[in-house]
């Protein structure tokens, strides 16, 4: 497992969410846009903080803030 940020991935990048970590707003807001552990995340880009994302096949643009508080992996060891 490598476990990291969501807003430290790279544009292009998949990976799966393994954590969500935050406050309880933080929290409802991720889960309501299908941000939950076991899913699949696509990075499709990137604009100064702001990431476009893919998930279970819906697209959202999300902040840097509320992306340092979900936890992928990126499924490479080392």
């Amino acid at each position: 497992m490598n476990l990291i940020p969501l807003a430290t991935l790279p544009e292009g990048s998949k990976a799966v969410v393994r954590d969500v970590v935050g406050g309880r707003g933080a929290m409802r807001k991720l889960m309501s846009m299908g941000i939950i552990p076991g899913r699949e995340i696509e990075v499709l880009g990137r604009r100064g903080g702001a990431m476009l994302i893919l998930i279970n096949g819906t697209k959202f643009v999300i902040g840097r803030g509320l992306a340092m508080k979900v936890i992928v992996d990126v499924g490479k060891e080392g």
